[in-house]
């Protein structure tokens, strides 16, 4: 349900009383989550605040920070998001599925019997319409929440056949994407959920084939799902298996070297991520620091895998660490945290850099800031679509009555104007349309000659269709996490870098990276790296304006131009300079 484009219409923060009903609504509807492992979830004097979506689903979530439980038709069900999930696994009874499923549940599908992984007991009970999360055996984190579609007992009658349970939210949908998009671990990509340590031998595989094979029973599971629609999802259930041999081949030749070459990589990749940690951001959970500083630092081609390295886990490499005396780690509410590092030390001041490849001993180094882009990136996708209001569905058939969320292309407009003056008996020669009430009363103004009955030319009419039509604009956009796609209202915002000299000081300041699914803090600290220079965000003046405005000390109106080009694909069309003062 959070596949297609959806809309904040309404956020508030709870009242204390408030609060502590959804509090005691967690505890009811989730008996296998005590009040003090839900306090490390909702703590008790935070703000909470709710937020409610186009699409009737209600959201709940602390103040500034990630959605944590949905209500998805708004009638008081309360289910968690991969957020939550993410901190308290037990929140919801767990179905286990093969990695090489993933990505069709990803990209959208629903989940077959046939791909459902049977523990050696057998499947508990369940009854249609219960809750459920999904998960990959290996990785302790569940990936996607949905409910059964049929009970144990249809299940069973079908012999494991047919739609089993019903995807409502997973990693990477647009839910995911209101909050801070931090992956769980490092078994969480865009295209697949990787195990990130050995499977339970409690979670059998389910029926394999005559030779037992369970990569063939995972490959029939997926072939399950191929055909499946996903509606707005569009092509991602039928690229999935591509996605999938992708995911494949990079994580096991990505490396490219012995386990020696992979330790040396993860602990270069430590030690660059203490030089980019801030103090500000400590304590910062060692999950979150492999996630935003140590990935971000791997070379170019290269997956970082942890079973490969002599420490087999993250704690045990940074381990190492506090005992050479780098850092000093502490448990903050029962997580491993980084609470200090020692920016004096020998092994940071004399760090040279991360090596610049895993295949030999050639001592090369690559500079610390960010990767060497030459103009190989991707560049954006940037496509205009249009929805319909409440008096003009009609013209787009029963698909526009009964999907209000829906957005259409120019040549989907022109389609479904088409199709409905032949449905309506209004094609006129000459490649013209009859106005009947409905066109007329839309289209035209009372004080302008053309009415019910009069004769335009299509071409005409598609055009005052159009400019009846909410424009929206499309961006996909290439990341190190698979491709970004974000929907929002009105014309594509350009990116506004301006130069200009404050109190004595030159200055550069940097709007609008919103309009590029970039988030202004992300973007700061690239900028910092990148420039070596201080950056603060701030709220863009305006009522009505929600974007931020990242500032940089110095004149880098042209740098920042050219590193945005280079490095994420904007086109120069879509960056505004301005260079005030000269």
């Amino acid at each position: 349900m959070f596949r297609k484009n959806i809309t904040v219409s309404s956020t508030h923060q709870l009242s204390g009383k408030d609060g502590k009903e959804l509090r005691r609504s967690v505890l009811t509807a989730f008996p296998a989550v005590t009040e003090e492992q839900l306090g490390a979830l909702l703590p008790g004097k935070s703000g909470l605040v709710l937020s409610k979506l186009s699409n009737r689903c209600i959201i709940y979530g602390v103040d500034g920070g990630n959605p944590l439980f949905f209500d998805p038709d708004g009638r008081g069900g309360l289910l968690p998001t991969v957020y939550s999930l993410a901190v308290l696994p037990q929140l919801l009874p767990t179905l286990h599925t093969w990695s090489e499923v993933s990505p069709k549940v990803l990209g959208g599908a629903d989940l077959f019997l046939q791909g459902v992984l049977a523990p050696q007991g057998g499947l508990p009970d369940f009854l249609a319409g219960s809750a459920r999360s999904l998960s990959v055996p290996g990785n302790p984190v569940p990936f996607a929440v949905g409910k059964m579609a049929v009970s144990r007992t249809e299940a069973t009658r079908e012999g494991m056949k047919g739609r089993g349970w019903t995807l409502l939210h997973t990693y990477g949908d647009l839910l995911w994407q209101m909050g801070d998009k931090t992956p769980p671990n490092e078994g969480f990509t865009a295209a697949r959920i990787f195990p990130t340590e050995a499977p339970a031998e409690a979670a059998a595989p389910a029926p394999a084939g005559d030779d037992g094979s369970t990569a063939d029973a995972a490959g029939e599971a997926a072939q399950q799902l191929e055909g499946l629609s996903v509606g707005e999802a569009g092509g991602a259930a039928g690229g999935g298996a591509a996605a999938c041999g992708a995911a494949e081949d990079g994580g096991a030749g990505g490396a490219g070297g012995s386990g020696a070459d992979m330790d040396a990589l993860l602990e270069a990749a430590v030690l660059v991520g203490l030089q980019s940690l801030k103090t500000a951001e400590m304590p910062i959970q060692t999950g979150d620091f492999y996630t935003k500083h140590m990935i971000p630092a791997r070379p170019e081609g290269v997956t970082f895998d942890m079973k490969q390295s002599r420490y087999k886990k993250l704690s045990k490499l940074l381990n190492k660490f506090e005992k050479d005396k780098v850092i000093t780690q502490k448990v903050v509410r029962k997580q491993d945290c980084i609470t200090a590092v020692d920016r004096m030390h020998p092994l940071l001041t004399g760090f040279a850099g991360m090596p610049s490849s895993t295949g030999g001993s050639s001592g090369g180094a690559a500079s610390g800031g960010a990767k060497a882009g030459g103009g190989g990136a991707a560049k954006v996708e940037i496509s205009y679509c249009f929805r319909a209001p409440s008096s003009l569905r009609p013209v787009f058939g029963e698909a526009g009555l009964r999907d209000k969320e829906r957005l259409y292309t120019e040549q989907e407009v022109a389609a479904a104007l088409r199709s409905y003056a032949a449905a309506q008996g209004l094609a006129a020669a000459g490649g013209s349309v009859k106005l009947d009430h409905l066109l007329a009363g839309a289209l035209y103004n009372k004080k302008e000659p053309e009415s019910e009955g009069s004769v335009v030319k299509q071409a005409e009419a598609l055009k005052r269709l159009l400019s009846k039509l909410q424009q929206h604009h499309r961006l996909r956009r290439p990341s190190e996490s698979g491709v970004v796609e974000v929907v929002r209202k009105g014309q594509m915002k350009p990116i506004v870098i301006s130069a200009e000299r404050r109190f004595g000081r030159n200055i550069t300041t940097v709007s609008h990276v919103e309009s590029f699914a970039l988030a202004a803090d992300d973007m700061s600290g690239v900028f910092q790296r990148k420039f070596q220079t201080s950056c603060s965000v701030s709220k863009l003046p305006g009522k009505d304006e929600k974007d931020m405005e990242i500032m940089l000390q110095g004149d880098l109106l042209k740098q920042l131009a050219a590193f945005l080009q280079e490095q994420y694909g904007i086109p120069a069309s879509l960056l505004e300079l301005k260079q005030k003062g000269k």
